[in-house]
């Protein structure tokens, strides 16, 4: 599948979003799949905290098929997943999910530690959220944080989104908030 998959990543609508000098969200490449790995492990306990997909990482053949699921994804109109980027290195991840299908659209986003705190997060969720609205004509958008994730809630509220409600699913308890165009 990896020439297929090649093939698929090249031909991505939408493969990146500038948001200001230095600062992008750009579909990920197979051959970030290591560098992805080792940000997944140099971040492993921090991720682990409010995130369930840590623990089921653990190679950089995880990472690839992720990069190989998300790709599919987005061809197939159900997610657009992007690396963020700093000055061309790799931070973290952020998606626009659930596109098709029952769930609201909902974008999920983390950051490595090192970038936290920085607007890096809230500028990708406003541009991405931009991209939603504006290029995929989306009507409202979620965001769901774990109540004592200070950080991503944080980010919601600064990115525009109002708090909607509490729910619970397999993650455990999360505030969503939302965002709707009127």
């Amino acid at each position: 599948m990896s020439e297929n998959s090649k093939t698929l990543i090249e031909n991505l609508i939408y493969p990146a979003l500038e948001i200001e000098l230095g600062l992008r969200l750009k579909q990920l490449e197979l051959a970030q799949s290591d560098h992805l790995f080792e940000l997944t492990e140099q971040n492993r306990d921090y991720l682990s905290k409010w995130l369930p997909w840590p623990e089921r990482t653990h190679s950089s053949d995880d990472s690839r098929a992720f990069i190989e699921s998300i790709a599919l994804k987005r061809k197939n109109g159900e997610e657009y997943g992007f690396g963020i980027e700093v000055d061309g290195n790799l931070v973290g991840h952020i998606s626009l999910m659930h596109l098709k299908g029952e769930k609201e659209p909902e974008i999920g986003y983390w950051i490595a530690l090192n970038c936290a705190g920085k607007g890096v997060t809230t500028k990708s969720v406003i541009a991405l959220t931009q991209f939603g609205f504006e290029t995929l004509g989306l009507k409202n958008i979620i965001i769901r944080a774990h109540p004592d994730n200070i950080g991503s809630n944080k980010v919601a509220e600064k990115a525009g989104y109002k708090y909607g409600y509490q729910t619970t699913d397999d993650d455990g308890l999360l505030n969503v908030w939302e965002l709707v165009v009127i």
